[in-house]
């Protein structure tokens, strides 16, 4: 009798045993994100048509982010997660303090997981190793490699993380694969180009340790998020960066077998969080009851104070080191990734004349990628603050001697960022978009329908593009004749380009006659904008897309 209630209640213990596990799978987590926030740590303001009027409108600041997240967690403790997706640093805040006031930021806003963006390494790899020192939260990488020994434990392929209703949690983090084409700072580190397979494989093993929810933290970009999405069976959710794109209804894509996943991403510069709820229900994503909303940061939420105590003698300093007015904005200065990416940008003719004149070149050429903000500077004073936002990196300007063939095509690289529907972009075989090229003293015609340039991410020319039209060239009586292949022009551009950076593979064969001005593009504007006195932004016919 005794034996037979043991083995009862051993059998009995059994069923409930499996049946707890049946239903460990089951249960929702909440996920609060964050993505290339571009050092815009505080709050600033964005103009907004109100009855057919611009007014001036305060968004954003980690202080107010922080409060969505402890806000959040307070009404479910342990299940809920803070998220970012990288890009944390930029702009003139990074360039003088190395990044402590935003990693601190994120460790009191409590961030749990953390992933890097291809602009954590503009400064090298000694700040960054700081940076990730600083952090209290992990960070997941699963495609990125170093030899260096310091970053050895700084980083890992994947995160585990228990929520208080019993759910495991699997993160792991990919990053762009054309890293060493966007910034000089990640020579030292090699990245995995297969992002789909590198993705199996990081399922395969969370998987096998048993998470029930696993989350990939991506910085490549929401088009490879959706490939992977379509293409890899076990993610339940994508939440990344890379491409400022702002999400804002539930984006579900089925993927091998029917396996649905969520695909997320929270615009840029801080502006808004992300809250998505995961729903989980035998093992797989219960699309029904699962939710995502991009909240924007506005005034209606109150700063977290202990995050304004904390970073705001940094924005203080900064201010009084960099807040003299040099010079007057006449109109509103739009540095959105989409204009200066894509199209002449009034703001972009006037960087690269800057170039043109500081150098006294023929010709000004600037990459969009090295203008920065993503976003319109409002018209009025202009001080050194919003030209180190504008131009973050530190680059100095560099004098060539190119041919007219040479300068062909340096745009026909240009070109190949331009994107038009249906002609099958791929950033590991076209320029990124941030190799789209400003001019001054040119005139250049392109027509998309025809072959764009094809380039690896070693930076070398598979296939010459014919993109490019026409192309003129400005002489100093303001004439203009057709841009000749023999003839030696005279260019000025920043180091970047110089060191074939955005894959313009010209720059580096032209090195012999390169010639570096020893003048930082921060200080030539400048000098420029003093020598003008107004800035007077339009726009001239300088590009011309067909």
């Amino acid at each position: 009798m005794g034996r037979k209630l043991t083995r009862g209640l051993l059998a009995f213990c059994l069923v409930l045993l499996l049946a707890v596990s049946a239903f460990a799978a089951d249960g929702t987590v909440t996920f609060i994100t964050m993505n290339d926030i571009h050092g815009h740590i505080y709050p600033y303001s964005i103009s907004q048509e109100k009855n057919g009027e611009k007014v001036k409108v305060e968004v954003g600041g980690m202080a107010r982010a922080s409060t969505v997240i402890r806000t959040e967690k307070a009404k479910n403790p342990g299940n809920v997660f803070a998220l970012e997706m990288g890009d944390i640093n930029e702009g003139p805040l990074f360039f003088f303090y190395k990044g402590l006031p935003e990693v601190r930021s994120l460790n009191l806003a409590g961030i749990d997981v953390g992933t890097l963006g291809n602009h954590e390494f503009d400064l090298g790899a000694a700040v960054l190793e700081d940076v990730m020192r600083y952090a209290k939260f992990p960070f997941t990488i699963a495609n990125l490699y170093t030899d260096l020994p310091a970053f050895k434990n700084l980083y890992h392929p994947y995160v585990i993380k228990y929520a208080a209703n019993g759910l495991k949690i699997g993160f792991f983090g990919l990053i762009a694969p054309e890293l060493a084409t966007v910034t000089t700072g990640s020579r030292q580190f090699r990245v995995g180009q297969n992002l789909i397979e590198e993705a199996q494989r990081m399922v395969n093993i969370l998987q096998k340790e048993e998470c029930d929810v696993i989350v990939a933290m991506t910085h490549i970009g929401v088009y490879a998020d959706r490939a992977i999405a379509e293409s890899v069976e076990g993610i339940h959710i994508i939440t990344g960066g890379h491409t400022h794109t702002l999400i804002e209804t539930p984006e579900i894509i089925t993927g091998p077998n029917g396996w649905k996943t969520m695909v997320t991403q929270s615009g840029s510069m801080g502006r808004y969080t992300g809250i998505a709820r995961v729903a989980i229900k035998n093992g797989k994503l219960d699309e029904e009851h699962s939710t995502w909303v991009a909240r924007e940061l506005t005034t209606a939420i109150p700063m977290d104070k202990r995050v304004s105590w904390l970073i705001d003698p940094f924005q203080q300093k900064l201010d009084e080191q960099l807040g003299e007015p040099i010079g007057i904005m006449d109109q509103d200065a739009d540095a959105r990734k989409i204009m200066v990416r894509g199209q002449e940008a009034p703001i972009g003719n006037f960087i690269a004349d800057a170039l043109r004149w500081n150098g006294q070149t023929q010709i000004g050429l600037m990459n969009g990628g090295s203008i920065r903000g993503d976003k319109v500077y409002p018209a009025g004073e202009v001080s050194y603050k919003t030209l180190y936002e504008m131009l973050p990196y530190g680059n100095t300007l560099v004098r060539f001697e190119l041919t007219g063939e040479q300068i062909r095509n340096i745009l026909e690289v240009s070109a190949s960022a331009l994107i038009r529907e249906g002609d099958g972009y791929d950033g590991n075989l076209r320029t990124p978009t941030g190799g789209f090229i400003q001019v001054a003293g040119l005139k250049v015609t392109y027509d998309l329908s025809r072959q764009p340039a094809i380039i690896n991410n070693e930076g070398e020319l598979v296939k010459t593009g014919n993109r490019v039209v026409d192309v003129l060239v400005e002489h100093e009586d303001g004439t203009w004749t057709p841009l000749n292949p023999q003839a030696v022009y005279t260019v000025t551009a920043n180091d970047w380009l110089g060191t074939g950076g955005d894959k313009h593979y010209i720059f580096k064969m032209a090195g012999p006659t390169a010639y570096s001005l020893q003048l930082g593009d921060v200080e030539s504007l400048a000098q420029y904008v003093r020598h003008v006195g107004h800035i007077t932004l339009q726009e001239e016919g300088r590009i011309t897309i067909r």
